[in-house]
């Protein structure tokens, strides 16, 4: 980790040497000052290095004990597949043909954006998807998160994110897809209704605030580099333990499947769970 610091200290902008011909003097004052800025930026990294570094090594012994899914868990994780979401999805979703399809239903409210990133989740690049979801689907992906962060906050665990990686592909893309994953379903998918996403479940996103105690970092433009580090360190330690993280996140979408709310597919080829709406809120 001293690594980061040297390459930080590389970053600060040289001190003023004064006009040309100012002389040693001024050399001099300039050297003193960049010299007690690096000291600033040193101590600062320290105090950041070492408050992430005790978070994450926290993250690995809170999530040590943490049961793994049990066989009886992934078959009920895998208890709804394609064909079986399909009518919900017929029944709950909008399945535009076209852009301007996709368009008119944004429009009457019937597929609303799914938001990049927000303080639940966030959506890796998508290469044969689009970011739009049922209005039922987007009320779903909130519910599922804020209880998945929830429960780790209550082991007292920082708020992981969880990471979208599929939402609504039209026919065309759903076709492309099959090209390229054999996991893609033949024939018509449940992506291609709005209605249904899918969830990484072997890397979680860092929380929306990586690094809340900023207090002692004096140069604002230190802040973002030491919130990357941040959450490049929590990400790492999600991978470590993304077992652990997807038995609790697997645990969330049970109990939401057996109240009737979520359809799920435990992935196989593909390390995601499957998600489709089983009914609108309140019926």
């Amino acid at each position: 980790m001293r690594h980061l610091i040297c390459v930080v200290v590389m970053l600060i902008p040289a001190g003023c040497s004064g006009e040309p011909g100012a002389g040693n003097a001024a050399d001099g004052l300039a050297e003193a000052h960049s010299d007690d800025v690096r000291a600033q930026v040193e101590q600062s990294l320290d105090a950041a290095i070492m408050r992430i570094a005790q978070l994450t090594d926290s993250i690995d012994h809170i999530l040590q004990p943490v049961p793994l899914l049990t066989p009886a868990q992934e078959s009920a994780l895998r208890r709804y597949d394609n064909a079986a979401q399909l009518g919900r999805a017929r029944s709950l979703g909008a399945r535009p043909a076209n852009d301007a399809e996709l368009e008119a239903f944004r429009a009457s409210g019937r597929l609303v954006e799914l938001e990049d990133s927000t303080e639940l989740w966030a959506v890796r690049e998508l290469d044969h998807s689009a970011p739009f979801v049922t209005p039922d689907m987007h009320a779903l992906l909130t519910r599922i998160a804020e209880r998945f962060q929830g429960r780790l906050a209550g082991m007292g665990l920082p708020r992981y994110r969880v990471e979208v990686t599929s939402v609504l592909r039209t026919a065309a893309s759903q076709t492309d897809l099959r090209r390229t994953n054999p996991n893609a379903a033949s024939g018509i998918s449940t992506h291609e209704f709005g209605t249904t996403l899918d969830i990484a479940y072997s890397s979680f996103a860092a929380p929306h605030d990586p690094d809340p105690d900023m207090d002692d970092i004096a140069a604002d433009w230190l802040r973002p580099r030491i919130e990357w580090f941040a959450s490049a360190s929590l990400e790492a330690a999600a991978a470590r333990k993304s077992r652990e993280l997807q038995a609790i996140l697997g645990a969330v979408l049970l109990e939401l499947q057996q109240a009737g709310d979520v359809m799920v597919t435990l992935e196989r080829q593909q390390p995601v769970y499957h998600l489709t709406v089983a009914r609108r809120p309140g019926n």
